[in-house]
C-alpha cells in the first residue's frame, strides 16, 4: 500500500513537472530587427504589421530609452521588453535624423518566427546582396540571378539536416541547369572549402561574409530555403528538408517551365 501511495505521489509530481515545462510565459515583442550602435540600438528593419511598424518606428531609428530606462545594447532592449507583459504600453524614446522623438507602443504576443518571415518576404523583390563565391573566385550579386529561377538554401557545415539535403539539391541542380541553386553559409572560408572538397556537389556554394543576407531573411533556423522567380520576386520560403525541400523543388520546376 505504501509503495502504491509513493508511486501515486511520484506520478502526480512528475505530471506537474512535465506540465510546468510545457508552459511558457507569452513573450511580448516590438517586431524589429536591431543592431548595436555607439549611441544606442539601431533599427535595421521594422517588420510589417508588428507593434513597432504600426506605431511608426522605421529603419534607421536609433532607440535610446524605453520607459526612461537607457538601452545601449540589443540585449538590454530585448530584456526590458520581455520583462513586460503582452498588452502593456511602453514609451520608446529614439532619434530620427538626430531629432529626439517618442512613441507609445502597445506590446503584442510574439508570433511564430518563421510565419513572420514568410509574411514579411513572400512576394517581395529579392534584395540586393553580395556573396563570395566558393566554387569560383567571383562575387555573386542580385544581377547574377537575372531572370533565372533561383533556389537559395541557408546552411552550415555543422548542420546535419543541411548536409542530408545536399545530395538531393546536387541531383536537382545537375538535372536542371536552367535553375540556379545557391547554398549560402556565413561560416569561415576554410570550413566551407573543406566541405566542398569532401562532397563535390553540383550546386553553387557562396559565403555571406557580412551576414547581411542572413539578416534580411531573419535566419534563425536552418536549413532554410527560398525560391526566387524569374521576375526576381521571393516566391516561397521553406524550413527543413525532406518533403519540405521537395515542395520547393517542385515549385521551382513549375516556375522554370513558365
Amino acid at each position: 500500500m505504501k509503495r502504491f501511495i509513493s508511486l501515486f505521489i511520484f506520478c502526480i509530481l512528475f505530471s506537474f513537472t512535465i506540465f510546468g515545462q510545457s508552459i511558457e510565459q507569452v513573450k511580448p515583442w516590438l517586431g524589429i530587427s536591431i543592431e548595436s550602435k555607439p549611441n544606442g540600438v539601431n533599427i535595421i528593419q521594422a517588420i510589417q504589421g508588428t507593434p513597432a511598424e504600426k506605431a511608426g518606428l522605421k529603419k534607421g531609428d536609433l532607440i535610446k530609452k524605453v520607459d526612461s530606462v537607457p538601452v545601449k545594447e540589443p540585449k538590454e532592449l530585448i530584456g526590458y521588453i520581455q520583462s513586460k507583459g503582452v498588452g502593456y504600453e511602453v514609451i520608446v524614446e529614439f532619434e530620427r535624423d538626430r531629432k529626439p522623438m517618442k512613441l507609445a507602443i502597445k506590446l503584442e504576443a510574439r508570433p511564430d518566427e518563421f510565419a513572420v518571415v514568410k509574411k514579411q518576404l513572400t512576394g517581395k523583390p529579392m534584395p540586393d546582396f553580395s556573396l563570395e563565391g566558393m566554387n569560383e573566385k567571383k562575387t555573386f550579386t542580385k544581377k547574377d540571378i537575372g531572370s533565372k529561377v533561383t533556389i537559395i538554401e541557408f546552411w552550415a557545415t555543422w548542420c546535419g539536416p543541411c548536409r542530408a539535403s545536399h545530395e538531393r539539391l546536387s541531383e536537382f541542380a545537375e538535372k536542371n541547369p536552367s535553375i540556379q541553386v545557391l547554398a549560402v553559409s556565413n561560416e569561415e572560408t576554410e570550413l566551407i572549402q573543406k566541405y566542398i572538397k569532401s562532397t563535390k556537389h553540383k550546386f553553387t556554394t557562396v559565403r555571406d561574409a557580412s551576414g547581411d543576407l542572413h539578416k534580411t531573411f531573419m535566419v534563425s533556423a536552418i536549413p532554410m530555403t527560398a525560391l526566387i522567380d524569374k521576375q526576381g520576386r521571393i516566391h516561397s520560403l521553406s524550413l527543413g528538408g525532406g518533403s519540405y525541400l521537395e515542395e520547393i523543388l517542385q515549385a521551382a520546376s513549375e516556375l522554370g517551365k513558365k
